[in-house]
């Protein structure tokens, strides 16, 4: 697979750097996908569109590399777990629970049915909210997780989960539940 993103490259010093950079990245960025996505397949496509997107951004990559080389390896790791959610999410749109995933509290099938809304409902929101709340309900990231993932300040962070919340509870109240109950 190498030899077909050195294909996409120009120059031999953007290779040697590209090669460097697969060599040192590929394993990590595949463990990142893998984690998130539980399918050896899935991962691989995932690390496979990374890659792409670091090439169709490399002045990008060049920038970073020159002036913060140590910021490459997350910059890689921020664009494969996005690409692994972005999978993840579609491939759970017909599914909105993956079978991993912990049972709603007890509540029989009324609390189950509602957990499902409540993810449908996330699933709905503008894509500002929808990363944040995905994370924090569903994923159960910290607010710094939520933060070093989407590659913003842990203050623009708490701002969108909040912002989610009132858009989400706004809907919920929509449909007929209960501020007290969410």
């Amino acid at each position: 697979m190498l030899m077909f993103y050195l294909s996409l490259l120009e120059g031999d010093d953007n290779k040697a750097l590209f090669t460097a950079f697969y060599t040192r990245y590929r394993a990590r960025l595949y463990a990142v996908a893998l984690n998130i996505l539980k399918d050896p397949a899935l991962a691989e496509d995932a690390v496979h569109e990374a890659f792409l997107r670091v090439i169709g951004h490399f002045e990008t990559f060049l920038k970073i590399f020159e002036k913060e080389r140590n910021k490459i390896g997350p910059w890689a790791v921020t664009i494969v777990k996005n690409i692994s959610l972005d999978l993840l999410r579609k491939k759970n749109r017909s599914e909105f629970l993956p079978e991993d995933w912990d049972a709603p509290a007890p509540g029989g099938t009324e609390g189950e049915a509602g957990y499902r809304r409540l993810v449908e409902l996330i699933s709905s929101m503008p894509e500002a909210y929808l990363r944040p709340l995905e994370l924090e309900f569903i994923c159960e990231y910290s607010d710094r997780e939520i933060a070093d993932d989407l590659g913003i300040t842990l203050g623009a962070a708490r701002q969108r989960i909040r912002r989610g919340r009132v858009l989400l509870i706004r809907k919920l109240k929509e449909e007929g539940y209960d501020h007290e109950t969410v």
